[in-house]
């Protein structure tokens, strides 16, 4: 059970949905960005149409943590020239609270939008414009708590972990989504104002750095040993024809360390 008044009185939410099922958090929140106040947060106890990056889905059960916000990106001074930062930032955030939660276990930033954990993946996001109020942002996380991927297909089973498989034990929804806003608070104030220690964070946290990746930008594939995470967000990679730098892409293939 989420407590919307305690997350009220606590983050910086100003209103909260909570719904039994979506389709898509984010779908609902990009629908309804012309009339909802900022600083809304959307979640669902379940998702039936999660969506990730490019064509992914986000396969979502019991337990999960599914919710999207939707934010004004000047309420922290952000300017717009820094929103393609957010994903890798929010990133960040999830996984610099995760590190108390597992112990302080591999938790690491797999650019551009998801968490890992132990080498499996914990928590997908998805950053989008708002098109019906275009000065918006939704936010879409996606975060295996307390949910079991028994009943999930082999192929997820094998890339994919939850908070709850990995400590043995439930976490309570409220404590740890309270966790979370005020770390991306905090991490959406330093991306603006003081941004070298989030920024230092996102380097150290880089799942990435020193393996060979293979990377669909939508335009050509990209091939080469991976160099971490540079201060505008951007993913370093050193190819046959030297240095690249990315902005957005989908990570097709990485190796093991």
């Amino acid at each position: 059970m989420i407590d919307a008044d305690h997350l009220i009185s606590t983050t910086f939410v100003r209103h909260v949905e909570l719904h039994e099922e979506l389709a898509s958090t984010n779908d609902h929140a990009m629908r309804n960005a012309g009339t909802l106040s900022p600083a809304t947060l959307v979640a669902a106890r379940r998702q039936t149409a999660g969506r990730g990056r490019g064509s992914n889905r986000w396969w979502s059960s019991d337990g999960a943590l599914t919710f999207s916000l939707l934010i004004d990106p000047a309420d922290w001074n952000l300017p717009t020239p820094r929103w393609p930062e957010l994903s890798v930032a929010v990133g960040t955030a999830i996984a610099t609270t995760l590190g108390p939660l597992t112990d302080f276990a591999d938790v690491r930033l797999k650019w551009p939008n998801d968490v890992y954990l132990s080498g499996r993946k914990v928590c997908g996001i998805l950053v989008e414009v708002a098109s019906t109020n275009p000065g918006r942002l939704v936010v879409g996380i996606g975060l295996n708590v307390n949910n079991s991927f028994a009943d999930a297909p082999d192929d997820v089973r094998q890339r994919a972990i939850s908070l709850r498989d990995h400590g043995n034990r439930p976490l309570d929804m409220t404590d740890l989504l309270e966790r979370l806003l005020r770390q991306i608070d905090g991490d959406m104030t330093a991306l603006a104002e003081e941004p070298a220690n989030l920024q230092g964070r996102w380097r150290n946290l880089c799942l990435l750095s020193g393996r060979f990746v293979t990377i669909n930008d939508g335009r050509r594939r990209i091939e080469g040993t991976c160099l971490g995470i540079d201060d505008d967000a951007a993913l370093l990679v050193q190819t046959a024809l030297g240095p690249q730098r990315l902005y957005s892409g989908v990570v097709e293939a990485f190796d093991d360390l």
